[in-house]
């Protein structure tokens, strides 16, 4: 019989949610462990070095876990430390959640695109310089948007604060024209409402659809069942499970685990 594959996700916080939600859509059958860093949250303010520490010490939980997948879904994350886990954990198979949307980019209409993402996304030159490697003379300017993860992660969706914030950040004269938006950071997509009434008729790219369907692949076809999903915390706050309960839906029980 064909052996079930077990999937990890990390992100800092809330932003991996969106990973994971697109995954149980396609993916139901397949265990899950996802592990929110919210100790250390905000990753996009860190340096590489720190990240890379955080992300190295997630990894081997969630291997420990018996997760033969790993999803590195955070943008920050994968920029800054996705080499080096594929490295120091040859067993394990990756997908971060940049290489997917870049090759549907490079694979879709040539047009001027918006990255937003972390300072730490954005100082890596991660999109760009995959696109160049592919050969593809996609117009994308990246815009560092470091307001937008704390914003989410303190509960001010749905307040108007968010359209304001998102407003400033797309009027920017570099975005002047922009045809597309990439969200450049997985707390993003939980702002496609808001990047809709701003700017109608700009396309915004479903990175965590993207990102689940390189999982998707990755895994192969999965056998019937049904799946479990496991939650852990490096700190379980009360305003983060009150976050993942009403914007995800997620009631289920945070262990806590630090790292």
């Amino acid at each position: 019989m064909k052996k079930q594959r077990k999937i990890g996700l990390f992100d800092s916080g809330l932003g991996g949610l969106t990973v994971l939600r697109a995954l149980e859509e396609k993916l139901p059958q397949v265990d899950k462990v996802y592990y929110g860093d919210t100790l250390h949250l905000p990753y996009g303010d860190k340096s590489d070095e720190a990240i890379g520490a955080f992300s190295r010490e997630i990894v081997g939980f969630l291997a420990a876990e018996g997760c033969d997948v790993i999803v590195i879904a955070c943008n920050s994350a994968s920029a800054a430390a996705g080499t080096m886990l594929e490295e120091s954990f040859p067993d394990l198979t990756f997908i971060n959640v940049i290489d997917p949307v870049v090759a549907s980019l490079a694979q879709g209409p040539q047009r001027k695109t918006a990255l937003l993402g972390t300072r730490a996304t954005v100082r890596s030159g991660a999109y760009t310089k995959r696109l160049d490697a592919l050969r593809v003379a996609h117009e994308l300017i990246a815009l560092p948007t470091p307001l937008l993860v704390p914003l989410i992660e303190d509960g001010f969706l749905g307040t108007g604060i968010e359209i304001s914030v998102l407003e400033h950040y797309l009027n920017d004269p570099t975005l002047e024209g922009i045809e597309a938006i990439v969200p450049g950071c997985t707390h993003y997509p939980l702002l496609r409402e808001a990047a809709a009434k701003l700017r109608p008729g700009v396309d915004w790219i479903d990175a965590p659809a993207i990102v689940a369907e390189a999982v998707v692949t990755a895994c192969g076809a999965a056998i019937e069942g049904s799946g479990t999903t496991t939650y852990y915390l490096s700190d379980a706050t009360p305003s983060f499970l009150a976050l993942a309960s009403s914007t995800f839906g997620i009631t289920a029980h945070w262990d806590k685990k630090v790292l």
